[in-house]
């Protein structure tokens, strides 16, 4: 009893002292009352989050955690872990300092005599004579003494029993752990650091010597012990578990979360079958799936959904969803860099100021295998295989066309090593940075490589060339080395038709993915990756075969020679492994034209003739009373709401309303118009001035208290049930007027009369930037759910941003006095189209739409001539193009609408302003509600 007493004790304790580290960090950052004020940077790093998002993408990139202070861990009397300070030491991770000037009281504590804001905390409970110190190598013969276990105890709901334990290591690129997977009643538990006693009890590794047996497996473990940790998963928030492979073997499983979290989990003892078995029965994502999975494994024939194939046969999803998805099936995964997720080389022009997508020469051949580019290098291929003809080992001398493979974990590195934590994973592969000649530093040079010049070479691309812009920009100023020039590896050079835009770039380059020519062909590449052309004699006259090593097979006694097993388990980690065969039939090429207008059944969207929008006399729809706050068009019907009310669910048809006098507010039901909830949460944050509603759990309030709340809320058929305060979120100085958010790229961003804009993360809840230099208070918000570009409005000025914060563009759009944006949104039907727009609603009653073109900055000599991204251009000089230093992103009007001079021929002096703004979900039509309480479409003639 004396025992489990002092056990929780201590446990409490921890938590409260990482509660009270969490503080700190809290109160230092960006914004925070003792941190840098509005406009103020610290050097953080970036670094990409692992959840994924919208078709298995992961977008979304962080600031680095600030170090813990160490003066208060000491007062904590907590110790760092010595393998982390070794790991933060060969980072070079400093604290951060501010990218400029400030006062004293913001800077850096100093190492010694340094100043803190905290006090010691000296009502440490006296339990050490009972439990074991933390870092002291005592033995671990009784568990629940371990203070390691107590992390597990943390995170067990009230209530809840452990039914079931796993031995099983966790995969996450080179993070290589051993750990426990222990089912509940209502949730997952993934503990790493962790592993059973032959008794089946539950020890710490640091305690208790390691479960894994196999040899090759535990060379890869890391060196260093892993802290304790552990993660809680409910069981209704994952979304989807399947078998993988791992070292060519299937032995386990990866399991996605809705929230886009995956675990790599590889079980020591074949016990990945009934761990699904056991998920299938307690998930209810899975449940009625066991049998037809674990029947697919056996047979080693992954399930292919017609559904997919039939979908991207009719063009309803694009290239790029259709690719993600065969690789999800065939076993790639972002958690194992030996299985990373492959796409094909597109563009095999990398010379010219423009594409040409209708010219077949501008591609590259899907058809054939890097290998097999030029002729001249597809026949010394050929002639490596014919010079071992006839000879049957498997060793490294094997007939094949190709020893390397098309992915790998340096491949993949290479290609990421701008971007952390692959730059610390390329240093670890390579033990440092290479040569900076091999470096990945030139897309050209890279596509020059790997199809033509280099025999080592055939790599392939991976999906990030295709959504994900910061990978070429080394925005951490790594130090990568100086060519033999001089010239320092800073940004990845880009092709000229990239116009030096990183963001151009994968737009162009998504564009080409999805381009007709593409679309007719890239069922051939599917058929060498994933298909027929895999193995056996199509590969053969494909010039596809790689070294037998790359490929799962059933080897007989040589998986029983150890010495032999370690040479092909440490070839496949270090070279790669093919996906699973996924068709053993030539894949079926896409039916028709997939270009938009081509099928009959898809209207024109509005913004593809600006100069044909037209709006009926009388409005589509007009509220009894108010402006238009918000205009949803769903499926079968579109909702409009007045000032101050969100829908809150379409489904339950429940909307949020405030700005109520004693700042309360209220849940009503949207078809009746009737109130059934009040709630005065809210009373103690001040006048709220807007809201936003991500989903139908969370309502995210800001206003007068310069506060923003994050609520959670729970509303059943007209009535709450509850609605209570998650999170406060503080950073501005002035009142919040606006808020936008998107639940894609887990980001709230609000904006404030204190001239600036945060962005929150929406699931951690807390900081991750600022939007300064607004010359007044911003007015309106908008984040494109498809690109992660953030629009902000402050007056007559239009601001465009990345997620980092970065100001990609801004102008002013003032057409008269009473121009100020107070609405704003993005077109997001295809995020590669050139003909997207952004359109502002302006108090003066006039749509404005805007469109990005570049325009070439040069020295003196002819006109500046702006240039529609994706659009084809008059040749040019040769001198012209000489004296081109670069491009510069402009937003350019392109279209006034406004519904007075459409009607009348003539200008109403008191126009109602644009108060919100909404597309069709087919793009047709947009509709503008006004102060007057009316919805206008515009539509193409």
């Amino acid at each position: 009893m004396r025992a489990n007493h002092l056990q929780v004790r201590a446990s409490e304790w921890e938590h409260l002292s990482f509660t009270w580290l969490k503080l700190e960090a809290e109160l230092l950052r960006e914004r925070a009352i003792f941190g840098p004020g509005p406009g103020l940077l610290l050097s953080q790093d970036w670094v990409q989050d692992a959840a994924e998002g919208r078709h298995r993408t992961r977008s979304r990139i962080r600031r680095k955690t600030l170090r813990q202070s160490k003066r208060v861990l000491g007062m904590l009397g907590i110790r760092p872990d010595m393998s982390e300070v070794g790991k933060n030491r060969s980072e070079s991770d400093a604290e951060p300092k501010l990218l400029c000037e400030v006062a004293a009281e913001v800077k850096d504590e100093e190492e010694d005599g340094g100043l803190t804001f905290f006090p010691a905390l000296k009502d440490t409970p006296v339990i050490t004579e009972d439990l074991p110190d933390p870092l002291a190598p005592v033995a671990c013969s009784l568990t629940q003494d371990c203070p390691d276990i107590r992390v597990i105890l943390q995170e067990l709901l009230p209530g809840e029993e452990v039914s079931s334990k796993m031995c099983v290591v966790m995969v996450s690129g080179l993070r290589i752990t051993e750990g426990l997977l222990l089912f509940g009643k209502e949730s997952l538990l993934l503990c790493e650091g962790f592993t059973l006693s032959p008794a089946g009890d539950v020890c710490c590794r640091k305690h208790h010597p390691s479960s894994v047996r196999d040899s090759f497996i535990s060379t890869m473990l890391n060196k260093d012990l892993p802290a304790a940790s552990c993660r809680c998963w409910l069981y209704e928030d994952i979304k989807e578990a399947r078998f993988m492979r791992f070292l060519l073997e299937d032995a386990a499983i990866e399991i996605f979360m809705k929230n886009g979290h995956s675990a790599f989990l590889v079980f020591l003892n074949k016990d990945h079958v009934s761990a699904y078995k056991r998920l299938s029965r307690v998930v209810p994502a899975l449940k009625g799936r066991g049998v037809a999975e674990v029947i697919a494994n056996a047979k080693k024939t992954p399930v292919v959904e017609k559904t997919a194939l039939v979908k991207w046969q009719k063009g309803e999803i694009s290239n790029f969803e259709y690719l993600m998805h065969l690789n999800t099936i065939a076993g790639r995964t972002y958690n194992d860099l030996m299985q990373y997720p492959v796409f094909p080389w597109i563009i095999a022009d990398y010379k010219s100021e423009t594409l040409d997508l209708s010219n077949p020469a501008t591609f590259r051949d899907l058809s054939k295998p890097m290998g097999a580019q030029t002729e001249k290098r597809k026949q010394m291929f050929i002639q490596r295989y014919e010079e071992v003809e006839g000879k049957e080992s498997e060793d490294l001398t094997a007939q094949c066309h190709y020893c390397t493979h098309y992915s790998s974990a340096i491949i993949v590195a290479s290609f990421l090593v701008r971007m952390e934590p692959f730059s610390h994973t390329f240093q670890a592969l390579q033990g440092g940075f290479d040569i900076p000649e091999r470096m990945f530093y030139s897309i050209k040079k890279e596509w020059e490589s790997a199809s033509r010049d280099n025999m080592g070479d055939v790599r392939e691309l991976i999906p990030e060339f295709f959504y994900l812009p910061d990978f070429l920009i080394n925005s951490n100023q790594i130090q990568l080395g100086c060519m033999e020039d001089g010239t320092a590896l800073g940004d990845v050079e880009l092709p000229p038709w990239a116009k030096g835009d990183p963001q151009e770039f994968i737009r162009i380059h998504r564009e080409a993915l999805e381009s007709d020519y593409v679309s007719a062909n890239l069922h051939l590449w599917i058929d060498l990756i994933f298909g027929y052309r895999q193995r056996g004699q199509a590969a053969i006259e494909s010039v596809n075969m790689f070294h037998p090593y790359f490929y799962p097979q059933k080897r007989g006694q040589d998986t029983k020679d150890p010495v032999i097993k370690s040479t092909i388990l440490g070839y496949v980690s270090n070279f790669g492994q093919v996906p699973k065969q996924l068709f053993v039939k030539p894949h079926p090429p896409r039916s028709g034209s997939k270009k938009e207008g081509s099928s009959t059944h898809q209207p024109t969207p509005f913004y593809f003739k600006l100069d044909k929008l037209k709006t009926p006399a009388q409005p589509f729809r007009e509220l009894p009373r108010g402006p238009v706050g918000q205009i949803l068009c769903l499926e079968k019907e579109v909702l409009v709401l007045e000032k101050n009310r969100l829908l809150l669910s379409p489904l339950l048809c429940c909307f949020f309303s405030w700005g109520f006098p004693d700042n309360s507010c209220a849940f009503g039901n949207h078809a009746t118009e009737k109130t059934f909830a009040v709630c005065e949460s809210l009373c103690d944050w001040g006048q709220i001035l807007c809201a936003a509603c991500p989903n139908v759990t969370t309502v995210i309030t800001a206003g007068t208290s310069t506060v923003v709340c994050v609520w959670d809320v729970a509303v059943t058929k007209d009535k709450l049930t509850h609605m209570k305060l998650r999170q406060p979120l503080y950073g501005h100085t002035d009142a919040v007027v606006c808020l936008a958010v998107s639940e894609v790229h887990s980001i709230i961003v609000s904006g404030s009369r204190d001239l600036t804009c945060i962005l929150w993360d929406l699931e951690e809840l807390s900081y991750i930037t600022q939007l300064a230099g607004h010359t007044t208070s911003v007015s309106a918000l908008a984040i494109n759910d498809l690109t992660g570009e953030i629009v902000s409005c402050a007056g007559p000025q239009l601001y465009l941003w990345t997620m980092k914060g970065q100001l990609l563009t801004c102008t002013d759009t003032s057409c008269g006095p009473q121009s100020n944006i107070l609405c704003v949104s993005f077109t997001q039907r295809h995020e590669w189209d050139s003909r997207n727009v952004i359109i502002t609603g302006c108090e003066d009653g006039i749509i404005r739409i805007w469109r990005a073109e570049y325009t070439r900055t040069q020295l003196p000599g002819p006109p500046e001539e702006p240039v529609s991204p994706g659009q084809d251009q008059t040749e040019r000089d040769v001198s012209n193009s000489s004296q081109a230093k670069g491009w510069k992103r402009h937003l350019v009007l392109h279209q006034e609408l406004n519904r007075s001079q459409t009607v009348s021929q003539r200008r109403y002096k008191n126009n109602p302003a644009i108060t919100a703004l909404a597309m069709s979900r087919t793009h047709a039509t947009l509709l503008a509600g006004d102060a007057w309480g009316q919805v206008f479409t515009w539509t193409c003639e």
